[in-house]
């Protein structure tokens, strides 16, 4: 399936929602080894170098700095449709959300590849197959002023080995681009890119976590965003913990317990 919900997780005590996301870990140790719990179950939980200083367990709560940014720690601006770090090389398969405090207004959204992928005409699917599509380096990896660079990507893969599912999914709404490889195939592309949007638009479905909800959303086959939502700043706010896991580690060159240190603009 392409999202289970968890419901009734142990997660403890929970303190004042932060202002920021770089907190102690240590403060929040029951659901902390919920994530963990699950995450090995599924894989290998993993973190980047570039995302939160790699921390394993990372903080979604809003921060003024941030409201209207594509990143997780948003909140006045939909964060739209989207493949989890749709641009990596060792991208997650699944992404683990675990609520610590709800708000009924914070609506995460999400839309399965079956869906999608049947809205669209024969010509689209075939030219999605092909890497005529362009993504960028999300924001959120990008905060210490590290280079953003376009990376080259087909958005459909056929994944024949799978029971549940014939396809993989590579979409990032907000930075998907049509390139083909002339003006013929630039223009298939963008109209091929048009229906994928429309598809994954009257595709989408929503859920509101509540606390001691835990989200699992396979990243392969199901793309997932936020609607906008009214922070509060006083430690009352919405506060979901993330962990990413992988069905597969990458080379150990590009990665150090379990933070993936794969560097961009240099060795991708």
């Amino acid at each position: 399936m392409g999202v289970t919900v968890y419901r009734n997780i142990d997660i403890g005590d929970i303190p004042d929602t932060p202002s920021h996301p770089l907190i102690d870990e240590s403060i929040t140790p029951e659901s902390r080894k919920a994530l963990i719990d699950m995450g090995s179950i599924l894989g290998f939980p993993i973190s980047y170098k570039q995302e939160q200083g790699g921390r394993l367990i990372q903080n979604l709560v809003p921060v003024h700095k941030t409201e209207y940014q594509q990143i997780s720690t948003s909140s006045k601006v939909e964060l739209e449709m989207h493949t989890e770090t749709a641009f990596h090389p060792y991208r997650p398969s699944h992404v683990l959300l675990l609520c610590l405090r709800g708000d009924d207004s914070a609506i995460t959204t999400y839309a399965d590849d079956f869906e999608i992928v049947e809205k669209l005409s024969d010509e689209a699917i075939n030219i999605l197959q092909k890497p005529w599509f362009t993504t960028q380096v999300d924001e959120s990896f990008r905060t210490n002023g590290e280079p953003n660079m376009k990376i080259t990507t087909s958005i459909l893969r056929e994944n024949p080995s799978s029971i549940s599912s014939s396809w993989v999914l590579t979409y990032d709404s907000s930075f998907m681009e049509a390139i083909g490889i002339d003006e013929k195939t630039k223009i298939e592309a963008e109209r091929a890119l048009d229906e994928m949007r429309a598809a994954v638009n009257s595709s989408m479905r929503d859920i509101v976590l509540k606390s001691r909800d835990m989200l699992i959303i396979n990243n392969d086959t199901t793309l997932h965003g936020r609607k906008p939502f009214q922070p509060r700043y006083d430690g009352t706010d919405r506060w979901v913990q993330r962990m990413l896991v992988a069905r597969n580690m990458p080379p150990a060159s590009h990665i150090s317990g379990h933070v993936i240190t794969t560097e961009f603009g240099k060795n991708v």
